[in-house]
């Protein structure tokens, strides 16, 4: 099997076909020259962005103030990261 991918010396023609078939099929998906640049550089913007997003989300999330009421006055302690309350509520 190995020896068929080195080379086409000793093939006959359907062989020759069938092995330039099955190298054309491994690289189907793969991009070269600008169209590989442009998609690298987009995949590195959307890593930025969404990395950005996620840490501004964390940041708000964590600094908001308990969502309970007590005695119709809303809680002034921080709520717990990932929650909506504080640990005394919780």
């Amino acid at each position: 099997g190995s020896s068929l991918l080195t080379g086409p010396e000793g093939l006959m023609a359907k062989e020759r076909e069938n092995l330039k078939r099955l190298k054309c099929l491994r690289r189907y998906r793969q991009r070269y020259g600008v169209e590989a640049l442009l998609h690298r550089q987009l995949k590195e913007r959307r890593m930025l962005a969404t990395d950005g997003a996620a840490q501004q989300a964390h940041t708000t999330r964590s600094s908001q103030r308990c969502l309970a009421f007590v005695d119709d006055v809303r809680c002034s302690s921080q709520s717990l990261p990932m929650t909506r309350h504080c640990l005394a509520r919780i």
